[in-house]
């Protein structure tokens, strides 16, 4: 099979290697796409703490495909099913992951993209949370997974307060239920409109969707 390998920093070559073989408990997928996580730019760009080159496949870990073949006392999944999964290896013809880290697609989603694993960390993050109706949550970067924290919280009942930089991203919040926006500033200026909009009282709770130190100091 072919996979991809981050020889160095910014440079990229593929690899003619063997079909990984489930161990118990693993399946194997045929892959059909990979999204690119915002966390796999640092490795892309380099930092000194990076080795290289990266193993094969790395950093992908937001995988969808068929799976293929599944290791002994896997009873969960069976060949022929699509799927989105997490592992590690995905930027790939084919990668293994555990039996626990496949959820199947449903047909809704036939021939479409599904990076189910991007989804699956907003999903997590709210759980997480504890949110509760009437609570007011800061959602602190709206890029994709702000927006669907914004989504779901707002589901839930939640009142969001939207901080984004980017005019655009606050745009995007309140078509994701967000109650009110702000344009983050400065952490002292943006935290102050935050407790004005809260009269005084502030937020519930915040969670910082950027992954930025700046956006990380509002929260």
């Amino acid at each position: 099979m072919r996979a991809a390998v981050l020889d160095a920093p910014r440079t990229v070559s593929m690899r003619s290697i063997e079909v990984p073989v489930p161990a118990p408990g693993e399946v194997r997928i045929r892959l059909e796409g990979c999204g690119v996580c915002g966390s796999s730019l640092p490795v892309w760009q380099g930092r000194e703490w990076f080795t290289y080159p990266r193993g094969v496949g790395e950093p992908g870990h937001e995988g969808w495909g068929i799976v293929d073949e599944v290791g002994d006392g896997v009873s969960t999944i069976a060949p022929g099913a699509r799927v989105a999964f997490l592992s590690s290896h995905a930027f790939a013809e084919y990668d293994i992951a555990p039996a626990a880290g496949i959820v199947p697609l449903p047909p809704v989603l036939d021939g479409r993209p599904f990076p189910g694993e991007a989804l699956a960390c907003a999903f997590n993050v709210v759980h997480r949370a504890c949110l509760a109706p009437g609570d007011t949550v800061a959602i602190v970067g709206v890029g994709f997974l702000g927006a669907v924290v914004s989504r779901l919280a707002a589901d839930l009942g939640a009142r969001i307060l939207a901080v984004s930089r980017r005019a655009f991203a606050l745009d995007v919040a309140r078509s994701q239920g967000a109650d009110a926006v702000v344009q983050a500033r400065s952490t002292r200026e943006t935290v102050d409109e935050v407790f004005r909009l809260t009269g005084g009282i502030g937020c519930q709770c915040a969670i910082e969707a950027a992954g930025t130190q700046a956006m990380l100091d509002i929260a």
